[in-house]
């Protein structure tokens, strides 16, 4: 059987009325193309820092890119490490999602997400009524990170940014819960055959998987709040990445889960 990793992050948008919108998701690699795609961001990475001595140890991080890049925040930029200075260059900026869209559009992996439009879940089901958004768009996610590896016989990890230690607990109970009671549509032992382990690593780790799927929750965030993206053809890439189910017009059922 194949092994794939699904590499998780998460964030929340907000768009000009206010809204949010809260995804999880991230970009599901083979792990026999694993070192592809991390030579691939490297790559990315002396493009940007012109090889610059050890830039590959660099860890690129979407809002810290943001914040670089926000003329009003010029005078703060000592709360980020020295070589984000590049991102106060609109043209590093734009290369650095540029080079990001080909590296997703040429390589092999697949993106997932769920975004909950959390205003109008509140205003149906009432907010102090509600599950917490991680417990209810992790089982939405794992469901569809399932289907995905039945679908290619394989087995599957998945390899989530380390939070807060009680964020973390909460999401590996969800986890061992989704194994033993199943999902909506899976029964507990195909849960357990197809997904294995969940792991926590900090992004300073310089872990390739996370650093990209730090570009996704955003990105789809924005594409579904109908906010301008940072970057049109990087959001694209994004949405063409997104899993179909192999069915037709299937990746906004399993590539992305929109519960609004």
């Amino acid at each position: 059987m194949a092994d794939y990793t699904l590499y998780m992050d998460e964030s929340e948008t907000f768009n000009d009325s206010g809204n949010r919108f809260f995804v999880m998701s991230g970009v599901i690699i083979k792990n026999n193309d694993y070192s592809v795609v991390e030579n691939g961001l490297n790559e990315i990475k002396q493009l940007v820092w012109n090889k610059s001595a050890g830039c590959e140890q660099y860890i690129l991080h979407e809002k810290d890119v943001g914040f670089a890049s926000n003329r009003m925040n010029s005078k703060w930029m000592n709360k980020l490490p020295a070589h984000y200075q590049v991102f106060q260059s609109k043209h590093t900026v734009t290369m650095l999602y540029n080079e990001l869209s080909k590296l997703f559009k040429n390589s092999n992996m697949i993106t997932i997400g769920v975004c909950i439009d959390k205003g109008a879940l509140y205003s149906r089901y009432g907010e102090v009524n509600m599950n917490n958004q991680l417990t209810i768009a992790i089982q939405l996610l794992v469901e569809n990170y399932c289907q995905f590896l039945i679908k290619n016989n394989a087995i599957g990890d998945i390899c989530y940014e380390a939070m807060q230690p009680e964020q973390n607990m909460k999401i590996q109970q969800r986890l061992y819960e989704l194994k033993a009671l199943g999902t909506l549509y899976y029964a507990p032992k195909t849960i357990q055959e197809h997904l294995k382990e969940i792991c926590f690593l900090m992004k300073k780790n310089n872990i390739a998987g996370l650093q990209l799927a730090d570009f996704v929750p955003n990105t789809l965030g924005r594409y579904v709040a109908m906010m301008k993206p940072k970057n049109r053809d990087f959001s694209k890439s994004i949405r063409d990445k997104l899993y179909d189910g192999s069915v037709m017009e299937g990746k906004y059922k399993y590539g992305l889960k929109i519960l609004s």
